[in-house]
């Protein structure tokens, strides 16, 4: 199954996407220990003068995160063969246009920017994927990279 990744670079992905959950950025707060008031419910998110429940910003690259994982098919995306490779997430960047809020329903949209062929004891591929979150208006909320090594 092993094939040239490089032939990727431009492959649009389909688009996904991803709703921010209560009950998720409750659960992230307890984990995280940014249990700040504003970030608690609506009302406190209102009196910080926000026009809606916010959600931390630190949570904002685990959506990322988790749509881009749950929307890709690696073997058939990316020609990896679990039986005989693995994948490991290394870097993730963003850029935030705005707060982003509980219940709030996002679009992501993805391509491939470039896959880098490397070796060490074992050939891999460092596959950058691009990509941008809009909100129902179709207004960019959020862009970023995410950088995987796909082990051959």
């Amino acid at each position: 199954m092993i094939q040239d990744r490089k032939a990727l670079i431009g492959r649009v992905l389909p688009p996904f996407s991803y709703v921010i959950d209560a009950e998720n950025v409750h659960d992230y707060l307890r984990v995280t220990d940014e249990d700040l008031a504003t970030y608690r419910d609506a009302g406190s998110s209102r009196a910080a003068g926000y026009d809606r429940h916010v959600i931390p910003p630190s949570f904002a690259p685990w959506i990322a995160l988790s749509a881009l994982l749950r929307s890709i098919d690696w073997e058939r995306d990316f020609y990896l063969d679990y039986r005989i490779g693995t994948l490991m997430f290394g870097e993730q960047e963003m850029r935030y246009a705005r707060p982003l809020y509980v219940g709030e329903s996002l679009i992501f949209t993805a391509n491939v920017l470039d896959v880098i062929e490397k070796r060490g004891s074992r050939a891999f591929d460092v596959v950058t994927i691009g990509y941008d979150a809009a909100d129902n208006r179709g207004a960019v909320v959020l862009s970023g990279a995410c950088g995987f090594i796909l082990f051959k």
